[in-house]
């Protein structure tokens, strides 16, 4: 087997997720390769680290003291907040999109779209034509 299909499968591996006869063909590669066996070695010693975590040092229980704090901060006041009328909403809504659609139109009427068109038609001419002479002469 190769070397970096052993690797991929090496973590399923070292956790004994892999078949049996899938083990026994890494196992006779591992006996082979030194480049493997170090793989191997890295990746039981990152299980090791991270199955057994060292003690976390003693750490001061801040809870109750940021507690104590929120509960001696003076109330927020209570704001009431203007309520928009749904109708005014869909107001809005409505003369934006008239808006758009006599922005579109007037894009459309005056050509904007066509000129726009034209304008990438002739930028992509012009790079093709470019592009072309650099891969047959070699030089800008």
């Amino acid at each position: 087997m190769k070397c970096e299909l052993i690797q991929y499968q090496m973590a399923a591996y070292a956790a004994h997720e892999l078949p049996p006869e899938t083990s026994l063909l890494i196992e006779k590669h591992l006996n082979q390769c030194p480049e493997c066996q170090a793989w191997y070695q890295e990746i039981t010693e990152m299980s090791q680290i991270w199955g057994n975590p060292d003690p976390v040092m003693d750490m001061p229980d801040i809870v109750a003291g940021v507690m104590e704090e929120v509960r001696q901060m003076p109330p927020l006041a209570v704001r009431s907040l203007p309520r928009s009328r749904p109708r005014e909403s869909q107001k809005s809504k409505l003369a934006h999109f008239g808006l758009a659609a006599c922005l579109t139109f007037c894009l459309f009427q005056f050509g904007i779209f066509e000129h726009l068109g034209n304008g990438l038609t002739e930028a992509t001419q012009h790079l093709s034509t470019r592009m072309e002479h650099i891969f047959k002469e070699g030089n800008p």
